[in-house]
């Protein structure tokens, strides 16, 4: 029988992500790529990078769950 995952982990990632997205959207970071000769949808696909690390945290804690 497989181990059940440990909630304390999930938490850590969690705030991995958070703390991720802060420093992508609140930091001097952002006036690098704010101001660079980038993409306009460059902000969208960063939003996007952390939907989809969330969306994928979110689907492997889901299978252990009962």
């Amino acid at each position: 029988m497989p181990d059940r995952p440990n909630p304390d982990q999930q938490n850590e990632f969690t705030l991995l992500l958070a703390m991720l997205a802060l420093f992508l959207f609140s930091s001097p970071f952002t006036l690098w790529w704010a101001s660079g000769d980038y993409p306009w949808f460059l902000p969208y696909l960063l939003w996007l990078l952390i939907i989809l690390l969330g969306a994928l945290l979110s689907n492997r804690h889901r299978r252990h769950d009962l």
